[in-house]
């Protein structure tokens, strides 16, 4: 555990100072407290790499995300993450990503950053050095079991593993006994989510840790309260389901004037004159027209007149030509809506949705937000509840 600990401060302060070009390992070393030579092979041992690897390895997710959201040349970006010269970079750049950095900028110039492309490939190894019964899956192989065991229920499933970058792991890589998701907090540490339709696995693997609490989401559909009190978790933990919707368009009664449809580069004003001064890392995507762009970018705007009231983001992913919708979230502005507007705006957002082959996941609503904001749950309007999540308070 104390080892894990200093790795995980380790990799942090690394991640940190990747940018330095005077960066060492031993200056790595002495942060974590240990003599070069043992570091560097406690580092290769928990993570999957040596230090300076490492190093280099976040130096290009960094330049990734500057390739992509700003407009700096190959050589700036090369100078900020630490390369000495636009040669060195575009080599380690190439032999990582398979393409020049130009070559990727080009590509991805109209895709927004999810949270896969800024996941750290050490997590995986750091959980499988404390856990050698389990062993790596290929993600791919996961979404295609989950998907051919039941897509209904596991399409979230799938479609997290894709859109979220996890590693996936599963003990003696059996799927069948359900498989775990390792995910990335970006600052050194993981976090898991267990995936099992089967309440004995799920027991059994809680009983594999010795800290539950290292667990933010348990998944299970149903899981019997005998589960909870073997692991002391009656009152540690909270459920929040994840539904889907599968049938026909809904009745949607708008009142006289409002009107719900998909934000475009031509409501710039309207966004504007709703933030009010105030540009939110979501106001100011709203307010950029390559975002627009993105296939995998869904935004709707709520109008009084010509006013805009509210808005609701969500994101649509594509999993083995299915389209999904993973929530929407509402972003209400200075006048709250009565229950019946909010029902009704989101009832339009859905079958929006709907109609352009694309289905509606949603967990949010069942929410305190969605409490305080309307007084409804997506159960009300014929949702069909396919996964419970259980985290850990």
């Amino acid at each position: 555990m104390e080892n894990r600990e200093l790795i995980a401060h380790a990799v942090e302060y690394a991640m940190t100072n990747a940018g330095d070009d005077n960066i060492t390992v031993q200056a790595v070393a002495e942060h974590a407290g240990f003599s070069i030579d043992y570091f560097n092979r406690l580092f290769l041992a928990h993570t999957g790499f040596t230090v300076m690897a490492y190093i280099g390895y976040r130096r290009l997710k960094t330049a990734v995300q500057l390739l992509r959201t700003t407009d700096k040349s190959v050589l700036e970006i090369a100078l900020e993450v630490g390369y000495t010269s636009h040669e060195g970079f575009t080599k380690a750049f190439k032999k990582e990503y398979g393409v020049t950095p130009s070559e990727y900028r080009q590509h991805h110039k109209e895709r927004i950053l999810s949270y896969g492309d800024l996941t750290d490939r050490s997590i995986t190894a750091r959980f499988l050095h404390e856990h050698s019964d389990f062993v790596a899956v290929d993600p791919e192989d996961a979404v295609d079991y989950l998907l051919e065991k039941d897509t209904k229920r596991h399409m979230y499933r799938a479609s997290g593993i894709r859109a979220m970058g996890y590693g996936v792991v599963a003990p003696m890589g059996d799927l069948s006994k359900g498989l775990i998701c390792v995910g990335d907090d970006l600052k050194g540490g993981y976090w898991l989510e267990l995936v099992t339709d089967d309440e004995d696995i799920l027991c059994e693997w809680l009983k594999r840790f010795e800290n539950v609490e290292c667990f933010d989401s348990v998944l299970a559909p149903h899981v019997m309260e005998r589960v909870l009190k073997e692991h002391g978790l009656e009152t540690a933990i909270t459920a929040a389901p994840e539904n889907v919707f599968f049938g026909e368009p809904m009745a949607c009664d708008l009142p006289q004037g409002v009107s719900v449809h998909p934000l475009s580069c031509d409501d710039k004003n309207a966004i504007a004159a709703f933030a009010k001064g105030h540009h939110t890392p979501y106001i100011r995507h709203l307010l950029c027209e390559r975002d627009y762009l993105d296939e995998f970018t869904l935004d709707y705007g709520v109008f009084q007149g010509d006013t805009l009231i509210a808005v609701m983001g969500g994101g649509v992913e594509n999993v083995r030509g299915l389209r999904l919708n993973n929530c929407l979230t509402f972003y209400i502005g200075e006048t709250p809506l009565s229950d019946e507007l909010y029902r009704a705006v989101y009832t339009a957002a859905t079958n929006h949705l709907l109609t352009n082959g694309i289905l509606p996941f949603d967990n949010l609503q069942h929410s305190t937000y969605a409490k305080e904001h309307g007084n409804f749950t997506v159960t009300d309007l014929d949702f069909e509840t396919v996964n419970y999540r259980y985290t850990v308070v």
